[in-house]
């Protein structure tokens, strides 16, 4: 049986509120940074249109996209290192800690001396304790020439938090971490955050970051169009196609609308109420795919254990992600599943980010 039709996309009444206000103790809402109107454009291209932005103490935004949307360009335009399009960015006096993508480490220093250098405050006990978190301490007397590209980035990331900043700029502070590392630092460095009172933003191309790093997730597509909305929210019920893919958490469809407005996905998938011959996106969350384990149902294909704990299956050359764990199978194995569960349409597919 078709699932039934999807309701409209969610409209923002629809999204929990976003908990703007500072962690811990601090009260103060007014905001260090102050982003109204930006554009920014690369290229020839334009990257970001009409941005409006607001981070308050203590607060957390992480930005996504695919390579190329301008994630970069967007970090480099609010620390003041580069002159948006239009708009304006009103930002703190002092300084944010930042992390750059090629870490900009200074050559001739020592990883203690990148501390010291930047340590504004001479709090030596802090900066041993950098050095600890980030396993640095038996690398305090190497340059970075000597230092491995996982050890040059925890290297970064401690020096971005030694002057204890107010704010915090940070550009995929995971990328090159092996997993044991990764896991470590993306537990750690929330509780240094907290710590410091810190606002951050943070660019990622992982999921995983996403709930640890953000309260608020900014979406860029690469030409023009954001969105910005709870993290939580743009993970557990996507409203674009880019974040749907970038979820991890379902499977993706595109199709077009006939003339009557109804889009048949296939595998008996429908949504009828379609904007009429325009493409159409449409999500289905991975707990609507069931193993039927009476044998009956659509005969699938197991494909590969999902990094979740569900199953990748294809099912007539579509592949579909499945919360269901398949024990014992192989590739190329045989299951039989079932679809218990909704299409939702996402917004317009043209003009969605895409992480």
């Amino acid at each position: 049986m078709a699932p039934s039709p999807a309701p409209s996309e969610p409209s923002p009444e629809a999204q929990p509120p976003v908990h703007a206000a500072p962690r811990g103790a601090v009260r103060d809402t007014t905001p260090l940074l102050r982003v109204r109107g930006l554009g920014l454009e690369a290229g020839g291209r334009t990257l970001v249109r009409n941005l409006d932005l607001d981070l308050g103490p203590g607060e957390r935004v992480v930005v996504v996209g695919g390579n190329g949307a301008g994630k970069s360009t967007l970090l480099h335009a609010l620390a003041g290192l580069r002159e948006p399009t239009r708009g304006r960015v009103e930002r703190p006096a002092d300084p944010p800690g930042m992390l750059f993508q090629d870490g900009g480490l200074w050559p001739h220093l020592t990883v203690a001396e990148h501390l010291e250098f930047v340590d504004v405050r001479g709090d030596a006990r802090w900066r041993q304790r950098l050095l600890e978190v980030f396993r640095l301490t038996q690398l305090g007397d190497r340059k970075p020439d000597a230092l491995s590209g996982g050890e040059r980035l925890r290297l970064s990331l401690a020096r971005a938090l030694a002057p204890r900043p107010r704010w915090l700029l940070l550009d995929e502070p995971l990328v090159h971490l092996d997993p044991e590392v990764a896991t470590s630092v993306r537990e750690t460095l929330p509780v240094l955050l907290d710590e410091l009172g810190a606002a951050s933003i943070v660019v990622t191309h992982d999921p995983e970051d996403v709930l640890h790093f953000g309260d608020r997730l900014l979406a860029l597509s690469g030409h023009g169009p954001v969105w910005q909305g709870s993290a939580r929210f743009a993970l557990d019920a996507p409203p674009t196609a880019g974040l749907a893919a970038f979820s991890g958490r379902g499977t993706l469809f595109r199709g077009r609308a006939d003339g009557s407005g109804r889009c048949d996905f296939g595998l008996g998938l429908t949504l009828d109420g379609c904007p009429s011959g325009c493409e159409v996106a449409a999500f289905l969350d991975a707990s609507a795919v069931l193993l039927a384990d009476d044998g009956h149902g659509l005969a699938a294909r197991y494909v590969a254990p999902d990094r979740r704990g569900g199953s990748w299956l294809r099912v007539d050359e579509r592949l579909l992600r499945s919360a269901s764990n398949v024990y014992d199978a192989r590739p190329g194995d045989t299951v039989h599943v079932r679809i218990e569960g909704r299409l939702r349409r996402l917004e317009d597919p043209g003009t969605e980010p895409t992480p």
